[in-house]
Formats: structure tokens, sequence, C-alpha cells
């Protein structure tokens, strides 16, 4: 999963929405700064079309930044009557996560279910912004040490606390967060047994596999994951779990890889083979969940099931109905590939 997007030839000059005709207006007096998410979601419409990641990236980031300068309710303003005015399913389906369920409903934009939600948000990372803290990377956070206290105590922000980075790992990252939310935010909540040893980490996961991992390979995937959040102890917590889905790769391989065995060379093939391409389910496996959960539905989660998703390219963790996007909330889930705990 997490197929990139965007690849726009000419992106800097694309000034249309599709399906609204050049130069036409959806109002007598335009909304101040609507010419400026006009152009950057035109342009974010067709990068959705490619594979240039960075540039999807940028184009969100702008996105994000121009929210905060003219406020959420301005920006939503907006994004309400560019939806309005256009007559492209496409670019109001993209237009969905910003919107809130409420608004996009009745625009007549697909999907959603019933019940309250954010009322602004981004597509793919370009969602609600739920923290104000400094974001850190996760590269330096490989010194673990289990930690038995607070059983069961589940993350206070999972949203930024730890969320993917700029590598196609989305479908670890989801099933680490909704693991977080049914068990306890800790690797000795999610798994049976964790102990330190003189080298390392000696892990039993509720399925019964056991192995053994090294404190060099824990650092391997704190630099691998590139993961990135808003908090220390979460940081660390889900780099563990990220370290110890490689190992078992590493020991197991690969199913949806290309060539199975690549993945069991070493463990740096191991950790790679996290970012090409997986089923859904594969990372809640990994993580010795196996039997711990059943195919569920977007509109099952939407209403409010704790499970993860997975649509367009993406998996996506779905806590309280809404999807995690890249350390932000987003709208309900559209259909697609969903499980949920038992």
């Amino acid at each position: 999963m997490c197929s990139s997007i965007v690849s726009v030839s000419g992106a800097g000059h694309v000034t249309f929405v599709p399906g609204i005709a050049s130069g036409a207006s959806t109002r007598t007096q335009p909304v101040a700064g609507g010419s400026a998410v006009k152009q950057l979601l035109n342009q974010l419409f067709y990068a959705e079309q490619g594979s240039k990641k960075q540039l999807a990236q940028d184009l969100r980031d702008k996105l994000n930044d121009l929210r905060e300068e003219l406020g959420a309710e301005q920006f939503k303003n907006i994004l309400g009557e560019l939806a309005a005015g256009s007559e492209s399913p496409q670019f109001r389906q993209l237009l969905q996560p910003l919107l809130g369920p409420r608004l996009a409903g009745g625009l007549g934009v697909g999907g959603g279910a019933a019940g309250g939600g954010p009322s602004s948000g981004r597509v793919y990372g370009f969602g609600e912004k739920m923290s104000n803290k400094p974001i850190l990377s996760g590269a330096n956070y490989f010194n673990y040490r289990p930690d038995r206290s607070n059983p069961g105590k589940k993350p206070n922000d999972i949203w930024s606390g730890f969320s993917q980075g700029p590598d196609g790992n989305c479908v670890t990252v989801s099933a680490i967060k909704a693991a977080m939310m049914q068990f306890g935010q800790k690797p000795t909540d999610v798994f049976k047994e964790v102990k330190e040893t003189d080298d390392g980490y000696y892990v039993k996961m509720r399925d019964g596999f056991e192995l053994h991992l090294t404190k060099d390979e824990l650092r391997q995937a704190a630099l691998a994951s590139k993961f990135k959040g808003t908090d220390p102890e979460m940081l660390a917590d889900a780099i563990f779990m990220f370290a110890v889905s490689g190992k078992r790769i590493e020991m197991e391989g690969n199913g949806i890889d290309d060539d199975i065995n690549k993945s069991k060379r070493s463990y740096a093939d191991a950790l790679e083979s996290m970012n090409n391409g997986e089923a859904a389910h594969e990372a809640l496996d990994r993580l010795g969940l196996r039997g711990l959960y059943r195919p569920s539905t977007s509109s099952e989660l939407a209403n409010g099931r704790l499970g993860i998703v997975a649509y367009d390219g993406h998996s996506m963790a779905v806590i309280g109905g809404l999807v995690e996007m890249w350390g932000t909330r987003g709208g309900h889930p559209k259909a697609g590939i969903a499980y949920t705990f038992l």
C-alpha cells in the first residue's frame, strides 16, 4: 500500500478547478484567499494522478500553511464554494475529507457516515492539526527500555504522538496505531512479553512467536522508519514495534514482495520490504495479532469502531470514526478494505 501520488506537468501554471469553466465565479464577492486555495487544490488534484511524492507533500504543506493563515472557518468556506461550483465528481471527492461530513453531505459528495466530525481536514496528511508541539525526528529514539507501569494506558495523542514520515510504511504505521489504541501504547502492552537482554531484547508475541532483537537492529530501524512525532516516549514505543516487525520479516519473509526471500537476506532488506507494498492485514499479523481481528467495513469504522482501512493505495488507522493521516485527524473513511479487533 502507500503508493505515491503526484506528478504534475507545469503544476505552477494550473489555475482552474475541474468542472468549473475558466473565469466562472461561484459568488458575487470572492472570498479573500480563494484564488490561492483554488490554485493549490488544482495542482493537488492533478498531482493525485501521478507519482512524485515530494511534490505532493509540498502542495499539502502549502495548503496547510494557507489554512492557518486564513483561519479554519474562512478556509472551510472557500472549500465549500469550490465544491459547490465544481461538476467534477473526482474533484468533489478530493474535497470531501477537508469539508467534514455535514458540509460534504450537503454538497452531494460521496461517502461518509452519520455523526459528527471535524469541520476541516486534509487529504493524505492535509487534516486537522492536533498539536502545536514541535515535531521530532524518530531517528534518535532507539534507547528503548521495557516499562510495565500503567499497563493498557492508551496514547495521550494518537494522532500526532508518532506518525508516518515520507516513506511508504503506512500499513505498519496504521497497525501500530490501532494496536496502541486497542491494547495500550507500550510494546509491553501489545506483546505478551518483552525483556531486555545483554545485547538486545527478547520478545514473545500474543500468537506465541518469539524473537531476539539486537540493539544495533533497533538503531537501524529508528533510521529506516523515518517516523516523526511530538511525543518522545510514543516515538520510542512505535519504533520498537517497527523494529520487531522487521525482525519477524527477516525470519519469515514478506509475503507480498516480488521475491519473498529477498526480505530474509538481511535485516536491512526486511526493513526495506515494509516500504514497497503490502496487504492491509499483514502488519497486524507481524505484531502477533492474528486471530484477534476480523474483516470490517468502512461504515462500521466510521461509526466509531477502532480499526484500519486501506483505499487509494494508502492504509490508515481509524479512531473514533476518523482516519489518521500523517499526524493529523482526517474525516470519515471512504469505502475500502477494513479490519477491526474482536
